[in-house]
């Protein structure tokens, strides 16, 4: 007489929990759902507030992916594996968000002397709203006499070591970045005397031309 033993585990679930974040437009696909369990478990997918995105689905038991992922497909979604001996389901978050855009930049070059107080204004959107940050490239900001004011950076009493590139940093939710930057170039004497001795031999000339000319006009009238 034969005996066979059927032995059947009850089905476990494995599955990240995230949160998880797409860029809106983009194809999603989640981490795998990692299901064991004998019978072999059937998988299914949920989302939490209503039925998985019609039309928009790829689905193959463990794997889900969502085309064109909209800001509505934010939401809590249930990966779920049963057999006879019953069911267990594990979730995961996925975060939809709208990539940051500049709606205010700095310029791209900033002239400063010794000494000034320069503010750099800075501002996005983006959905969820950006947090905006400046860094300084290859260095770090002045200690002491920097401040990060409504987006927008502040330094004062400038200095010869300040110049260089200021990059503000626009970040939506905590992952994805996008910057713009200025470069801060100091005006030393030489070049502040360079750029007002251009600027007299401008009026200079401008001023004889008009001498001459009623010199002229005078010596008309005389003879």
């Amino acid at each position: 007489m034969k005996y066979f033993w059927f032995v059947t585990v009850r089905p476990r679930v494995s599955l990240q929990p995230g949160p998880h974040h797409a860029i809106k437009g983009s194809n999603f696909t989640f981490p795998s759902c990692h299901v064991t369990g004998h019978p072999a478990p059937v998988v299914t997918w949920r989302k939490s507030s209503g039925q998985l995105p019609q039309g928009r689905v790829r689905y193959n038991n463990s794997a889900l992916q969502i085309l064109h992922v909209r800001k509505d497909d934010s939401d809590t979604y249930f990966c779920s594996a049963a057999n006879l001996l019953g069911s267990v389901e594990k979730k995961t978050l996925l975060v939809v968000v709208t990539l940051p855009r500049f709606t205010v930049r700095p310029p791209s070059r900033v002239f400063a002397s010794p000494g000034d107080t320069l503010r750099l204004n800075c501002s996005a959107t983006g959905d969820p709203q950006p947090f905006i940050s400046w860094k300084k490239q290859g260095g770090q900001l002045p200690v002491g006499r920097s401040q990060q004011i409504n987006g927008g950076l502040v330094i004062r009493d400038l200095v010869v070591k300040d110049e260089g590139n200021y990059i503000c940093v626009a970040t939506s939710g905590g992952v994805f970045d996008a910057e713009t930057g200025a470069y801060i170039e100091l005006l030393n004497g030489r070049l502040i005397f360079h750029t007002l001795f251009k600027v007299d031999i401008k009026s200079f000339i401008a001023n004889m031309k008009k001498t001459l000319f009623r010199a002229f006009c005078l010596g008309v009238v005389v003879n």
